[in-house]
């Protein structure tokens, strides 16, 4: 190989100092853009409506083998709650919004069941509109062993 190439192949402490120091600004910086969208992505569903805790159950298993394929089931707790719009978030997938339902008539009384993709362990929260316009949310924490968002996570002891 030739001399100069062998010379730029090297790393200089500068250089190496320079690298561990954006990875430690830039990790965190991820963390808070997460949330950030995650609040984004609610204040776009609700339009400022308050959220009404109760009135949809969210079930999901509180440890995920795999990330891949998480099931999920939502479910409406009163006969006559008529849900038009739905979405699904996971505030620490890179993509927050899992899921978004349109419900027409024949899906009432509610009760769906799927399955969503999880990156790590987190919380998934449910938002679900109703026909009077009230704003109704679940909130389920799941431990995920496996990522399932294209790279798996160091299981933490």
């Amino acid at each position: 190989m030739p001399e100069n190439v062998i010379k730029s192949m090297i790393c200089t402490r500068r250089l190496f100092l320079a690298a561990a120091t954006c990875n430690v600004i830039v990790t965190p910086l991820a963390a808070w853009a997460s949330s950030g969208r995650f609040d984004a992505e609610r204040e776009l569903f609700t339009g400022g409506t308050p959220e009404i805790s109760g009135g949809i159950s969210l079930t999901i298993p509180p440890v995920a083998e795999s990330g891949y394929t998480v099931p999920v089931r939502v479910l409406a707790l009163e006969s006559d709650t008529v849900i038009r719009q739905m979405r699904v978030f996971a505030p620490a997938n890179p993509l927050v919004r899992v899921a978004t339902f349109e419900l027409g008539p024949m899906a009432q009384p509610l009760d769906l069941a799927f399955r969503i993709r999880l990156a790590r362990s987190q919380t998934v929260t449910v938002l679900a509109r109703t026909q009077d316009g009230r704003v109704l949310r679940a909130d389920a924490p799941v431990d995920v062993v496996t990522g399932g968002c294209g790279f798996d996570l160091q299981v933490q002891p």
